[in-house]
């Protein structure tokens, strides 16, 4: 089973991208989302090997929308691996943190 911490960086946020992208996820869409977040642009080169290596890892499933053209949906492992995460970050935020007057946050 593959594990969020398993995966690069990169990977990582490609399964938030196919989850935050609206209507059909494709490749250009996908690069679009990331290149507005990192910066220097998207090589589509190491877009599509990672996007194939998710496919390999099962946590993304690659349909074609048509004869040029894939979408990339999250599988159920997919999501969960995503929604563990959330879940994990959600809860550190929420924790009482000591502060250097031995108080708390």
């Amino acid at each position: 089973m593959t594990t969020y911490y398993d995966l690069t960086g990169f990977q990582r946020d490609l399964l938030e991208a196919i989850a935050a992208v609206d209507d059909d996820p494709y490749g250009l869409a996908l690069k679009d989302y990331l290149d507005e977040r990192y910066a220097d642009p998207i090589n589509h080169s190491r877009l599509y090997q990672n996007l194939d290596q998710l496919a390999d890892q099962d946590l993304v499933n690659r349909d074609e929308l048509d004869a040029r053209t894939n979408v990339y949906t999250l599988t159920d492992a997919g999501r969960q691996l995503l929604q563990r995460q959330a879940d994990t970050l959600a809860g550190l935020s929420s924790q009482a943190r000591p502060v250097a007057d031995g108080g708390t946050q």
